[in-house]
């Protein structure tokens, strides 16, 4: 243990004790080198005394000795009279106060701790926790993924919807790495997420396919939590993910599929493609299934008898695309969205009248009863889909909906609240802006696309087809540019 106690107690980790930041830098790379590489005999008597090991360094003052240490433990066998407990225990620990600057010179360390959280706890560790190496959240990761799959595969969302919330605005660039020793310290408080990730190892090498499942299962997380405007812009994002053959991946395919469903139980409406698809994309997503184009557009009609069949010759497509619960959904909100639109025509509307002019898909028929509509209507405001208040008389012909405007009125303080939101958030866009415009400068596909640009120029024959967006290869994607927030 004496060795153990010299290697590990061989450094100072408060940056105020170093004459400069780039003394302190040095310092602690040359620590992490040595207790990343410790010889078998150092792990063997880890492994021996862990208690006597875990000791020997404060997990908040020395993150970096304690992360190795708890490396060396979970990944090797321990005395039996040192129960498993134990170590998750002070693993948990070492999760709630670490050091997220020190974290950066251990970067493997840490990236093999969090992809191995699923195993170890719940999903509400690893939310929090790259929360706090990563307060933006801008960045995508290659935990981002593991995460989403652990939330969505444990039922457990909440937690990790402080990840999922968040717009990512950067991807990883390994070419990064070295521009970035040249200019910067690991050490600096000041560095930007996307400045140091890439470079301190926090993620492996992201790959397009990971950032489409990452989305996909982002959608339906949204889709379980009925949350239709979010898994809407989701699924945006993977069937308008680049692509350099002009086709669509099969996730892309089902991703479609899932967005006209989600369209329709959001707007009421067949959802418009996002402007940046190219209308090639667009032909092969509209040829790709008859079914789900039918109910979609038979939706705003009122022919819920053809909707029915609809629905009822396309069960065997349902069933095999795993999309029949969210069909049913659609076919549920029909009647419900003929309320909504109501609105158009009247700003008060008996429950009577809204039983003669509203029709049930499941039934293509009105509903049986007053009290049914009332239930309906009920749900409805309850749930925040409607927009009205329901007055209940004696009768349905005294009963009433009366509608709300979409954009109410605010008071005083609520506008001073939203003009604060709004300045924020100008100074936060202002600011990822110009992190964006700078890396994207440093990419070769600008570069390229500068070139063109001019020559185009010269020559006065500008193609519009041709530009920055048509000179992307697939494997230079992660560019750390968005590509379409």
């Amino acid at each position: 243990m004496d060795e153990v106690r010299r290697i590990f107690t061989n450094f100072s980790p408060a940056i105020a004790s170093y004459p400069s930041p780039k003394a302190y830098d040095a310092a602690a790379k040359d620590y992490a080198a040595s207790i990343t590489k410790l010889s078998q005999d150092v792990q063997d008597a880890i492994k021996q005394n862990p208690i006597e090991s875990l000791k020997l360094v404060d997990p908040a003052a020395n993150s970096i000795g304690y992360l190795s240490v708890i490396d060396a433990l979970l990944r090797g066998s321990t005395p039996p009279s040192i129960p498993r407990s134990l170590l998750l225990d002070e693993t948990l620990l070492f999760l709630l106060k670490f050091d997220p600057i020190q974290i950066r010179y251990v970067g493997p360390l840490f990236l093999s701790l969090l992809e191995d959280l699923g195993s170890l706890f719940s999903v509400r560790k690893p939310a929090r926790l790259w929360n706090a190496n990563d307060p933006s959240g801008s960045v995508f990761t290659s935990t981002h993924l593991v995460m989403a799959k652990l939330a969505y595969d444990a039922n457990c969302f909440e937690p990790a919807l402080k990840v999922l919330d968040v717009d990512i605005l950067f991807y990883p660039r390994h070419t990064q790495a070295t521009r970035f020793e040249a200019s910067n310290k690991l050490c600096d408080p000041d560095l930007e997420p996307h400045e140091y990730i890439t470079a301190a190892s926090l993620t492996d090498v992201v790959k397009s396919t990971f950032i489409l499942e990452y989305h996909f299962i982002q959608a339906m997380i949204y889709v379980s939590r009925r949350d239709w405007p979010k898994a809407q812009i989701a699924f945006e994002r993977v069937i308008g993910h680049p692509t350099k053959d002009k086709g669509v991946s099969v996730i892309m395919s089902e991703s479609y599929k899932k967005w006209m469903l989600v369209g329709l139980l959001r707007e009421g409406r067949p959802p418009s493609f996002p402007p940046y698809i190219a209308n090639a994309i667009k032909s092969i997503y509209s040829g790709l299934s008859e079914a789900y184009s039918n109910v979609a557009s038979l939706f705003t009609t009122d022919r819920a008898s053809t909707l029915k069949e609809e629905f009822e010759k396309g069960q065997l497509v349902w069933e095999e695309d795993r999309n029949l619960a969210l069909v049913g959904e659609v076919m549920a909100s029909y009647q419900k969205w003929q309320v909504i639109n109501l609105h158009r025509i009247y700003r008060q509307v008996s429950i009577s009248q809204i039983r003669q002019t509203t029709l049930s898909a499941h039934t293509a028929e009105r509903l049986k009863s007053d009290e049914e509509v009332l239930t309906l209507v009920s749900d409805m405001i309850e749930s925040g889909m409607l927009k009205g208040q329901l007055q209940v008389g004696p009768t349905a012909e005294e009963s009433y909906v009366t509608f709300h405007e979409v954009h109410g009125t605010m008071t005083e303080a609520e506008f001073a609240a939203e003009a604060a939101r709004s300045h924020s958030s100008i100074e936060s866009l202002t600011k990822q802006y110009r992190a964006t415009n700078e890396r994207l400068s440093h990419t070769k596909e600008y570069a390229r696309h500068v070139l063109l640009r001019e020559h185009n120029r010269m020559d006065k024959d500008t193609d519009a087809g041709v530009g920055f967006d048509a000179h992307i290869e697939d494997e230079d994607l992660m560019t750390g540019v968005l590509g379409h927030a």
